[in-house]
């Protein structure tokens, strides 16, 4: 069984749009890397949430969301890509604030990880099957990979 942690957000919808329409969508938020690696997908475990993530994180000013997967993969597991495509649109609620965010969301195959080191944000990565029995994790990460498969 997988243990899933709800953060205050709600899986709404996937949206399968094309790159250039994403600034339509409002409030446009952080983005997602998702990583395929030996038919596994990369998680970090967030030691401020006590979790096992997706990759992801809010955009920096200035930064596109592109830029913002691939920064935010790197700052949080050490990983390196810069080929990263485009999937789709989260579309979540935020259940405190009562509120609709739409995060983009992005994809890459690697044949092999990079090192990783410790930060203060990710204790520890890992390639996970979607089945093993790893402790908790985010349920709308979990509903991303019903979408990116």
């Amino acid at each position: 069984m997988i243990i899933t942690k709800n953060n205050g957000f709600q899986f709404l919808e996937f949206l399968f749009v094309k790159e250039t329409e994403i600034y339509n969508y409002h409030r446009l938020a952080g983005s997602y890397a998702v990583i395929k690696c030996d038919d596994k997908y990369l998680l970090c475990y967030n030691t401020l949430r006590n979790q096992w993530e997706l990759p992801a994180g809010q955009r920096e000013t200035n930064e596109t969301p592109k830029d913002c997967a691939i920064r935010e993969l790197y700052e949080e597991t050490g990983q390196r890509v810069l080929n990263i495509e485009f999937k789709g649109l989260l579309k979540v609620k935020n259940v405190i604030k009562d509120e609709i965010k739409y995060n983009p969301v992005y994809f890459a195959t690697l044949e092999k990880l990079q090192p990783f080191q410790k930060n203060n944000e990710t204790s520890e990565i890992q390639l996970w099957d979607l089945e093993q029995k790893i402790g908790h994790i985010d349920e709308v990460d979990l509903k991303i990979f019903d979408f990116i498969k």
